[in-house]
């Protein structure tokens, strides 16, 4: 079996290559490991953080060490322009450039599997990733967005930010849906901060911005420019290394407009940075956006 998605770049996508400091490549691994924290994220929520059963179901779908993948993925380019250099800071002008490929470029992912469950899942990751994700470097803060083209079933036909809400809502859930009938019976979870960042809709949030952006540099700029207002290790840390737990999707509207699609999923952080932690700057950070919780918890629970 196999089913083939076709997408499009909405921000730059930052992906290395074989060489560090020559020109970025189209990776299927660089693919299959978003593909994979996307489908933890939604095991996670369903059996409510047990890793071990999560590695398990995941290693199902992705392989691990002991046993191949039961999906094959592949990603080729329709139509991509010559990489540029971006400014991965643009709320500053720094002196340092990141090569990219631009908007507007389109590819192909293809999925090859034998067994359909695994299939469906993989989709059900896929369809995460372009709605509420990116792809490569500074993905986090909204570059590597995608969008899905075809199956146009898929694919984002809101003009408003509401209509964008209602999309998002059955989107999710539908993945959610999708998880929950692979593991069977869900597992509670317990009141303790989550182990690792995964959809639950008490431990999570999805949020849909209310501002429509003339482009696409604009909308990151906002990103980055309020997020230099909250530095604490809530939001991440560079050192020691803490990701952040804000996933940022720039959206196209299908009128031209670009709005922002939040996604906080709060979980433990490194042992190192927990003396500083203040989650009163993610909520913070989070309450400067207005617009509409589509899924979870209105206000982060920390």
């Amino acid at each position: 079996m196999e089913i083939s998605v076709k997408l499009r770049l909405i921000t730059p996508l930052f992906m290395g290559g074989s060489d560090p400091r020559g020109n970025p490549e189209l990776r299927a691994a660089s693919f299959r490991g978003v593909l994979r924290f996307w489908l933890r994220a939604l095991l996670g929520g369903a059996l409510g953080g047990d890793s071990r059963k999560v590695f398990e179901h995941e290693s199902r779908v992705f392989g691990s060490t002991e046993h191949a993948s039961a999906v094959a993925v592949k990603a080729k380019w329709l139509a991509v322009k010559e990489p540029q250099d971006y400014n991965p800071l643009p709320h500053k002008s720094p002196r340092f450039r990141f090569k990219g490929f631009p908007p507007g470029s389109s590819l192909v992912i293809s999925f090859l599997s034998y067994d359909a469950q695994s299939l469906e899942m993989t989709t059900s990751a896929l369809r995460l990733l372009c709605n509420l994700g990116g792809l490569g470097r500074r993905s986090r803060r909204g570059f590597g967005s995608l969008e899905i083209l075809e199956p146009e079933e898929w694919a984002i036909r809101a003009t408003t930010p509401e209509e964008l809400g209602q999309h998002l809502r059955e989107t999710v859930g539908q993945a959610v849906e999708t998880v929950q009938k692979f593991v069977g019976q869900s597992k509670n979870l317990s009141q303790e901060l989550p182990p690792f960042p995964f959809l639950h809709p008490n431990w999570s949030q999805v949020k849909v911005t209310n501002e429509i952006f003339d482009n696409w540099q604009s909308a990151i700029r906002e990103v980055m420019r309020k997020a230099h207002d909250f530095k604490n290790p809530a939001l991440g840390w560079a050192a020691p290394r803490q990701a952040s737990p804000i996933h940022v999707h720039v959206t196209r509207l299908r009128n031209g407009g670009y709005t922002l699609v939040l996604t906080a999923m709060v979980s433990e952080v490194n042992p190192g940075l927990r003396s500083r932690l203040d989650w009163k700057e993610l909520r913070g950070f989070l309450e400067t956006f207005h617009g509409q919780v589509i899924w979870g918890v209105k206000e982060v629970p920390v």
